[in-house]
């Protein structure tokens, strides 16, 4: 028998029972091709990231935090009016427990009919559509959550979402306002947007690591191949989101030249080896 069971927040009561079925709720994922979770690294469609020693990464959840196997009369039935505040649906398989994100749009409320011999319409009944694929999979054997879009999983597990944040107000100015940095044409902080806020907040933890001779040395291979962003007396002329990014891509050490045919090229996703 397996168990759907839905969480609704910390403040309307936590974990409650949604169902119980001879069924499978999610479908058994194949979780061989893992890589260690890093925001440059885009996964192929086989792929899931992972992050190792689970319990002690602090990612605090509810489901994960009660005993094998789910003891359900610890848990009190969803009540009808709590639908709408649901996070998250779970369930629990052998040493697993699968998580899939939940949106209000998940709700659906309008008139619909069942495909069969004798369809009948139905008005007034609201209904939950999700997948049949979950966002994250905890392996309580391995002490490992796998997942594949950290979106999601930040939705699941509180606190992870410091994985891949983006740079504060503060960070961002920090980072305009360092000495190899010339804003021009009226660019400024105001025109930062996500994905470069995030490049931002992990290159400056790199450029904390490093000395004198290494800030001179990386701007220098960022000059090399960027040579479309002005560099002169030590400063990029940073005037768009573009300028921005490849200078960020270069302290990312994202570039490199092939070893055969000499191609310069830009590494989109990376992985550590």
């Amino acid at each position: 028998m397996a168990y759907l069971v839905a969480f609704t927040g910390a403040r309307s009561g936590g974990l409650y029972k949604v169902l119980a079925t001879n069924d499978e709720i999610f479908e058994a994922q194949d979780l061989t091709n893992k890589v260690k979770y890093s925001p440059a690294t885009n996964l192929d469609d086989d792929e899931w990231f992972c992050i190792d020693d689970f319990l002690n990464k602090n990612y605090t959840n509810d489901f994960v935090n009660k005993e094998s196997p789910l003891n359900t009369t610890t848990l009190n039935q969803l009540p009808v009016d709590k639908y709408g505040k649901v996070k998250y649906l779970c369930c629990e398989v052998g040493t697993t427990k699968l998580f899939q994100k939940f949106l209000p749009s998940q709700l659906i409320s309008k008139k619909w009919f069942s495909v069969s011999d004798a369809p009948v319409l139905e008005n007034n009944k609201k209904i939950i559509s999700f997948s049949n694929i979950p966002d994250a999979v905890y392996d309580s054997a391995e002490n490992t959550l796998y997942f594949k879009d950290i979106a999601k999983a930040k939705a699941i597990f509180k606190g992870i979402e410091e994985l891949y944040r983006e740079a504060t107000e503060e960070e961002v100015t920090e980072f305009l306002n360092q000495d190899f940095i010339e804003l021009t044409n009226g660019y400024n902080i105001n025109n930062v947007k996500v994905p470069n806020r995030k490049r931002i907040a992990s290159a400056m933890d790199r450029l904390a690591d490093y000395s004198a001779a290494e800030r001179g040395e990386i701007f220098n291979y960022i000059h090399e191949y960027c040579p479309a962003v002005n560099f002169e007396n030590g400063q990029f002329s940073i005037s768009s989101e573009d300028d921005l990014k490849y200078v960020l891509f270069g302290l990312d050490e994202r570039y490199y030249t092939t070893k055969l045919s000499n191609e310069k090229r830009l590494a989109n996703s990376v992985i550590s080896m």
